[in-house]
C-alpha cells in the first residue's frame, strides 16, 4: 500500500475494523504518534517526529489515532520526508512525562525522498512492550537467605528557568561589501547565542524571535536603510546543543525581510538543556544610498510556549 505524506491515515488494532481500539497498559499516562528509525521505537528522545494523541474517554484505550506523517509537528518530519528511507510509523503508550514507553504499535514504511510518498510493509501490527522481569530462580534452602527492607526517600525535581544567553558586547561579523547586480552586498555571521531551558518538570517548550531596527549611517543620521534589507538565515549548532526537538525558522530574504521574525523553537515535552543557535546575515543596500557604515541592533526574545 502506498500513501501520500499528507494523506489522512487512521490507525486500528483490528484488520477490517476501523474502530479497533489500542489498549495501553496500566500506568500509562500519555499517548503519542511517532516516526522512528527501525530499532528505536521504544526510545522517545530518538524519535524523528511525534505528536500527542488522546485516550478514549477515561479508559487507557486509543480509538482512531491520527497517524498522518505531516501531522507530527514535533521533531523533524520535514527532514524525514526530504531524506526518505526506512522508518517505523505508529503510536506509543508512555509514562514519566513521555520519557518511557509502556507499549507501542507500529508498521514499517519505506519513504520516497522529497515527495514523502511511503509504502507500508505487508505485515501484522508489531507490539513493543518493555522487557519482562526474569523469572526468579528456585527458592534457596531454609536458613540460607534473608531480606532487608529498602525504603529510599525521593525528592521532587525543581523546575529551573528559561533564559537567553548573549555574549556581552556581542557584534555580528560582516565581510567587505561587493557589488552583486550593481547592489552593495555584504554577508556575515550573527555569532552564537544560547537558549538555556532548565524546566525539567514542566517541559513547556519555547519560541525565539528576532527583531531588527532600521540601519543608520554612522556619519549622517538622516541617511537610513530599512531593516527589510537584512537577510537572516537561522541555524542550530550541533556542538554545545544538549536539548532535542530544536528547529531553526525559515530564512528571511534580504530586500523582502519581515521583522519581527521567528528565529527558532524548542518543542514541548522534549529533553531540556542548552540550544546553541547562530544565523547567516546578508545586507543588500539600495543603489541610491551613500557608501558608508550603517549600524543597527538585532534583538532576540525567547518566550515559553
Amino acid at each position: 500500500m502506498t500513501l501520500g505524506w499528507t494523506d489522512d491515515l487512521i490507525g486500528s488494532s483490528a484488520q477490517g475494523d476501523i474502530n479497533g481500539e489500542f489498549a495501553c497498559p496500566v500506568g500509562t499516562t500519555g499517548i503519542f504518534s511517532f516516526l522512528a528509525a527501525p530499532g528505536t521505537e521504544n526510545v522517545p528522545n530518538t524519535w524523528k517526529a511525534f505528536a500527542p494523541l488522546g485516550f478514549n474517554g477515561t479508559s487507557l484505550n486509543v480509538l482512531n489515532p491520527f497517524l498522518t506523517p505531516s501531522s507530527m509537528i514535533n521533531g523533524a518530519q520535514g527532514a524525514v520526508k526530504a531524506a526518505g528511507g526506512n522508518y517505523s510509523l505508529g503510536l506509543a503508550c508512555t509514562n514519566l512525562n513521555g520519557v518511557a514507553v509502556t507499549a507501542g504499535f507500529y508498521r514499517s514504511i519505506v519513504v520516497t525522498p522529497v515527495t514523502g510518498a511511503f509504502t507500508v510493509a505487508a505485515q501484522a501490527d508489531v507490539v513493543v512492550t518493555p522487557t519482562p522481569t526474569p523469572t526468579p530462580t528456585a527458592t534457596a534452602p531454609a536458613g540460607t537467605t534473608g531480606t532487608v527492607a529498602l525504603a529510599p526517600t525521593t525528592a521532587n525535581a525543581t523546575n529551573g528557568a528559561l533564559a537567553l544567553t548573549v555574549p556581552a558586547g556581542a557584534a555580528a561579523t560582516f565581510s567587505a561589501p561587493s557589488l552583486v547586480n550593481n547592489k552593495s552586498t555584504t554577508v556575515g555571521t550573527l555569532g552564537a547565542v544560547t537558549v538555556n531551558d532548565g524546566r525539567v518538570v514542566s517541559r513547556n517548550g519555547w519560541d525565539l524571535s528576532a527583531n531588527v531596527a532600521n540601519f543608520v549611517n554612522s556619519t549622517d543620521a538622516t541617511s537610513t536603510i530599512s531593516k527589510v534589507q537584512l537577510g537572516l538565515a537561522p541555524s542550530v549548532t550541533v556542538a554545545g546543543t544538549s536539548a532535542t526537538g530544536v528547529t531553526a525558522a525559515a530564512a528571511q530574504v534580504a530586500g523582502s525581510a519581515s521583522y519581527p521574525a521567528a528565529f527558532a523553537s524548542g518543542a514541548a515535552a522534549n529533553t531540556v538543556g542548552d540550544s546553541v543557535l547562530n544565523a547567516g546575515l546578508t545586507f543588500v543596500a539600495p543603489q541610491e544610498k551613500a557608501a558608508g557604515t550603517y549600524t543597527s541592533t538585532l534583538t532576540l526574545t525567547v518566550v515559553s510556549k
